[in-house]
């Protein structure tokens, strides 16, 4: 992680400093809270239900194309972009079933 340069905090008031450091707290909590619900999603992810669109503007807001459709790919469209454009490129390997379309039952063939 890169350094960041100190900052001179003596410029703000104390308000600006208390509702600076409750945006931070905010922001902690928000990836404190994803990490351990893609924790729990783990199997999910690999069994494929997981996230299926991604924000290009904002990484961390996905959706997996099932309830309602969030107001970043209603942006996204409205835009001009499409759909396929927010898709998640699964590189994932997937399994010999899958990509030969069903196991094979021996002596066939």
């Amino acid at each position: 992680m890169a350094r960041l340069k100190p900052f001179d905090f003596s410029l703000f008031e104390d308000a600006q400093l208390r509702e600076l450091a409750r945006q931070i707290a905010v922001e902690l909590e928000r990836r404190r809270s994803e990490a351990r619900s893609l924790g729990r999603q783990g199997a999910s992810l690999r069994e494929g239900r997981g996230p299926r669109y991604r924000n290009p503007q904002n990484s961390a807001e996905t959706w997996t194309g099932r309830g309602a459709m969030p107001g970043w790919v209603r942006g996204a469209l409205d835009r001009g972009l499409s759909l396929e454009e927010l898709e998640i490129a699964d590189d994932r390997p997937r399994p010999r079933e899958a990509r030969r379309g069903g196991r094979r039952e021996r002596g066939a063939g």
